[in-house]
C-alpha cells in the first residue's frame, strides 16, 4: 500500500484536509461492500465522515471515481512486484516470490482489488456507456501488462526445467484463482498479527506452487 494509503487508513477527518487517497479509501469499501451499481456517492461520503461537495471537488461523477480507485489498485499490485523482476535468481523462484507478494497485495489492499475484479466483469458484461466502457478497456490494458510480468516468468521456468505444464494462459489462470480467490473468501480479523495473515499467503501460494511444479512443492 502506499505511503498515504498507510497514513490515513480511512480516518473521518474535516473536508478542507481531505485527499484522493482518502475518498478512495473509503469508496473502495463502499464498492466492496455493495458493488458499482448500488454505491452512491451520499454513501461514500458518509463513509469518510465529508460531504459529497468534497468528492466533486476531485471527481467529476462516481464512474471516474471507481476508475480511480481501478487504477490505484493495479498500480499496489506493480509496486509489490517490480522489486522481484530485478533480482537474479532462478525463474521458478522468482515466480514464487511474484505470486506471494501479489498474494499479500491482494490481502492488504482487498478492497481495492475488489474494484479492480468489478471492473473486469463490468467490461466483460458491457454494462457501462461507451466512453466509460472505452476507459475501463484502457484500464484492462493495466491489468494485462501485470500478467504479463508473471507470463514471462512462468514460461521461462518451464524452458530451465522448473515448471511443467501444457498451456501457459491456462496455467496462469490457474495460479491467479487460487491467489485472488482471497479478495472473496478471506477477511481479516481484528488484531490479527501480521505474521498469521502472512501464513495465509504462503499457504495459497504453496497450493498454487503445487499446480505448475508439484514435486517442488510437495510436504
Amino acid at each position: 500500500m502506499t505511503e498515504a494509503a498507510r497514513q490515513s487508513r480511512y480516518r473521518r477527518q474535516p473536508d478542507s484536509g481531505l485527499s484522493r487517497m482518502e475518498i478512495m479509501e473509503g469508496a473502495a469499501l463502499c464498492f466492496e461492500a455493495r458493488g458499482f451499481a448500488a454505491t452512491s456517492l451520499d454513501e461514500v461520503a458518509a463513509r469518510i465522515g465529508s460531504t459529497k461537495g468534497r468528492i466533486y471537488h476531485h471527481y467529476a461523477s462516481k464512474a471516474d471515481l471507481f476508475f480511480d480507485v481501478f487504477r490505484t489498485g493495479m498500480a499496489m499490485n506493480f509496486a509489490a512486484i517490480e522489486p522481484l523482476l530485478a533480482v537474479e535468481m532462478r525463474a521458478i523462484d522468482r515466480l514464487e516470490a511474484m505470486l506471494t507478494a501479489h498474494t499479500l497485495s491482494v490481502i492488504r489492499t482487498k478492497p481495492f482489488q475488489s474494484v479492480v475484479w468489478e471492473g473486469i466483469d463490468m467490461l466483460r458484461q458491457a454494462a457501462l456507456p461507451a466512453r466509460e466502457l472505452a476507459t475501463l478497456e484502457e484500464l484492462s490494458r493495466l491489468r494485462d501488462a501485470y500478467s504479463d510480468h508473471f507470463m514471462q516468468t512462468l514460461e521461462e521456468a518451464r524452458a530451465d526445467g522448473g515448471a511443467d505444464f501444457r498451456t501457459a494462459r491456462i496455467a496462469l489462470n490457474a495460479l491467479f484463482m487460487v491467489t485472488n480467490g482471497l479478495i472473496v473468501w478471506f477477511k481479516p480479523r481484528a488484531g490479527q498479527e501480521a505474521r498469521e495473515v502472512e501464513a495465509v499467503a504462503q499457504e495459497c501460494v504453496l497450493y498454487a506452487m503445487r499446480i505448475i511444479a508439484p514435486r517442488r512443492t510437495a510436504p
